[in-house]
């Protein structure tokens, strides 16, 4: 038969995984899936022209707030248009 305390501690532990396991659970709710779940934007003539017209003098330069490998990363699929900074 368990003890006063020992069910005390017993009722703590199972209590305190259930608290991991639901923290756990929520940390695993990222911005990245949040992100994924946002309907893509459509790729539109209208809409790319948009983009091209937000880009800086030096096309190959790395954009403020950019990621110098992913910006690399990015201008790699359009060899076409960025030929000459990769």
């Amino acid at each position: 038969m368990l003890s006063y305390t020992n069910a005390v501690i017993a009722l703590i532990v199972i209590a305190g995984i259930a608290l991991l396991g639901s923290a756990i659970l929520t940390l695993g709710e990222t911005p990245e899936k949040i992100e994924l779940q946002k309907p893509a934007l459509q790729n539109t003539p209208e809409n790319f022209q948009q983009f091209a017209s937000a880009e800086l003098e030096d096309k190959c330069a790395v954009p403020p707030g950019q990621d110098p490998e992913k910006w690399k990363e990015h201008l790699g699929h359009h060899p076409d248009l960025y030929a000459e900074c990769l």
